[in-house]
């Protein structure tokens, strides 16, 4: 089954393995249907009103809201390719801006395993909303992520994608390729995947039509995270508020957000943690939890942070990051070989004053002048891991300017396309080459592990 919920105990996986197809620069092709069926007759001005809903989904329209949400809220805002959790049985309200004021009219999506529309006007601020009714949460399913999609039309107000109620297909105009449609008639796609060939479609060349997604997972509580500060490796507390009912289960997962290529059996201790808490009685319908995970053996890095019931029967969870940091006087080493000379670096000029920071991300080489964060070092640069769990990062010349921690957002690479990575000084460095020069040398003074 194509189940997609990133909030649920073991979706924690799925979401490594995301992180890994995008850190290896990789796009996975969707799997295409083997025949094309004959095109519906393209639809490119709508025939429905403003606020109709074209098959059974009930939907209403509220003002924009602008109030900022508790967690028990049900209101969202369209994101690319976000989610979001929906309390099932409460309505649920998605607001958004449309990226052309002129636009008059938004048609909104909702794939359920079942495909209903409905156009919504949009504000003359650019704003729009939409509310699903509790019937229409209540039947958000239990083992998949549902997808609500605001479709932006070519003006004025020209959806080349449409709805046939009749016929049950999505029709379009002939700028949107006949494999990309046969996909989205697809009936045998959960809506992760519909959506996918949706969008295509409404994204095709020649529309002048764009789309934004939001996932919908259906939850039967709210659980809260309060903010968990930095800290060294031993245990982290992990705790909150819930709707969930006292004596609830709770399982607590703490797994790296920059997760690295392994091999089959590799050892997760140092990037996966668990632990667990039980739902305690409050006031108000608000209860508490608090629980605890040994993370002693996790490398220094950032940390995705899931509590959640397990429990298909009552539904909830909720994410957030955590830092997990070694203090520098903590971190042994025990020193690699490294032949200095064969290197052929310039002189290396430390500036102690640079406090350590975490990498925002995987390490990237970029050209210079185009770095948009602390992990995009530009071409030439030096890096130089060692004692204290510490790298200091040095432009061509041989001038530091930047000290980083030795994490796991350090140990994985982005390497442009074309480069060629080699190793140097008995595989102690690793040097990465772009058309014949030098685009990137690391240094590892350490040995692995320390």
């Amino acid at each position: 089954m194509n189940t997609i919920n990133p909030l649920n105990r073991n979706g924690i996986f799925l979401i490594l393995a995301a992180l890994l197809v995008i850190s290896a620069g990789c796009i996975a092709d969707q799997p295409q249907a083997n025949a094309t069926p004959a095109r519906p007759a393209a639809d490119t001005s709508s025939s429905q009103t403003p606020g109709t809903v074209t098959s059974t989904f009930q939907a209403t329209i509220t003002p924009t809201i602008t109030a900022t949400p508790s967690p028990a809220a049900n209101i969202a805002s369209f994101s690319d390719h976000g989610s979001v959790n929906v309390l099932r049985g409460k309505p649920f309200t998605i607001t958004g801006t449309a990226p052309d004021k002129t636009m008059t009219t938004v048609q909104i999506w909702l794939l359920n395993r079942s495909v209903t529309t409905m156009l919504v006007p949009v504000q003359p601020d650019g704003t729009f909303s939409v509310t699903l009714d509790a019937g229409t949460t209540a039947a958000l399913s239990r083992n998949f992520s549902s997808a609500i999609i605001a479709q932006y039309p070519a003006p004025p107000d020209r959806f080349a994608v449409n709805y046939d109620p009749a016929s049950g297909q999505i029709t379009a105009s002939s700028a949107v390729p006949d494999r990309v449609l046969t996909g989205v008639n697809d009936k045998q796609y959960y809506p992760t995947t519909q959506q996918d060939y949706l969008c295509q479609a409404i994204d095709s060349p020649g529309t002048n039509n764009s789309c934004s997604v939001t996932f919908l997972n259906g939850v039967d509580a709210w659980i809260g995270i309060a903010p968990i500060p930095p800290g060294p490796p031993g245990t982290m507390t992990v705790s909150g508020t819930t709707s969930l009912p006292a004596g609830t289960p709770l399982g607590i997962d703490v797994a790296t957000v920059n997760t690295h290529p392994t091999p089959k059996n590799y050892d997760f201790s140092h990037e996966y943690a668990d632990g667990s808490a039980v739902v305690t009685a409050g006031t108000g319908g608000t209860n508490r939890y608090t629980g605890t995970v040994d993370t002693s053996p996790l490398n220094t890095g950032r940390y995705f942070v899931s509590v959640s019931t397990g429990d298909e029967n009552l539904q909830a969870n909720a994410h957030t990051y955590a830092d997990v940091i070694s203090p520098a006087a903590t971190q042994a080493c025990t020193k690699n070989e490294i032949n200095w000379s064969e290197l052929g670096l310039p002189a290396l000029q430390v500036n102690e004053s640079l406090q350590p920071v975490l990498l925002a991300g995987e390490l990237k080489i970029v050209p210079p002048g185009t770095s948009a964060g602390n992990n995009e070092v530009p071409y030439g640069s030096i890096i130089d891991c060692g004692a204290g769990g510490i790298c200091r990062v040095f432009d061509s010349s041989g001038v530091q300017f930047l000290t980083a921690y030795d994490s796991n957002e350090m140990h994985l690479m982005e390497v442009p396309n074309g480069g060629m990575i080699g190793s140097a000084s008995g595989g102690n460095a690793t040097v990465i080459s772009l058309n014949g020069t030098v685009v990137l040398t690391k240094i590892n003074e350490c040995t692995s592990g320390n």
